[in-house]
């Protein structure tokens, strides 16, 4: 798994240098404002320039997001989106310069990586990997036809996948759910009524064909 982007510890090293000069430390007066200035999204921000990272506050003071131009080239190619928390919630990244994010790093409040999203498109994110305890992947989720919805997941051991998830009529709801022990498909459960629990099994042969049919217990 491609390792993610730790552009936090300079960001918060930005954040802690912000108020020299400001914020109080101006001999007694008061802190200057930053400039206010309309985003891209059409609200109106407070602009922290520092170089090349510029920093964005609401009109009540919260970081929402900070951008950084890493190669001086007028785009940033890595935004922090803060939403006025301590931790970045997610972490958009350009890794080739081209303009366009082409990773995205989703995290929890206490700032652990949750995901990792990637572009296979161009379209924004259709492919995400989950990390383990371990930082190895667990889990990777795909989004074929690019409607922003996973219709096909994996649970990985050691980088092999061992379970697959479909959403085969694209729903938005997995119908099929497959176990790959030792890379060989045994059994599938399906979901034959459309209500998102599988009713029927099918298991599979060491050739892979199907050796048996029968009702999921239970239903």
């Amino acid at each position: 798994m491609t390792r993610p982007v730790r552009a936090l510890p300079a960001v918060l090293a930005l954040l802690a240098g912000a108020c020299s000069g400001q914020c109080g430390a101006r001999g007694g007066l008061p802190p200057v404002r930053p400039p206010l200035v309309q985003a891209p999204d059409g609200q109106k921000y407070y602009l922290l320039d520092r170089g090349p990272y510029q920093a964005f506050y609401d009109r009540w003071g919260h970081l929402q997001r900070i951008e950084y131009d890493s190669n001086k080239d007028g785009r940033p190619d890595q935004i922090a989106h803060h939403r006025g928390e301590r931790h970045a919630r997610l972490l958009e990244v350009d890794e080739d310069f081209d303009g366009h994010m082409d990773r995205w790093e989703d995290y929890d409040a206490d700032g652990k990586l949750l995901k990792i999203g990637a572009s296979r498109r161009g379209r924004g994110p259709d492919v995400w990997v989950y990390p383990g305890p371990d930082g190895q992947p667990r889990r990777k989720e795909y989004d074929e036809d690019g409607d922003g919805r996973v219709d096909r997941a994996e649970e990985l051991v050691s980088g092999r996948a061992t379970r697959v998830e479909l959403d085969t009529d694209r729903d938005g709801r997995m119908d099929r759910w497959q176990e790959w022990p030792e890379g060989r498909l045994t059994e599938e459960r399906i979901d034959t009524d459309a209500d998102g629990r599988p009713d029927r099994r099918l298991r599979y042969g060491a050739r892979g064909e199907v050796v048996g049919l029968e009702p999921v217990a239970g239903r």
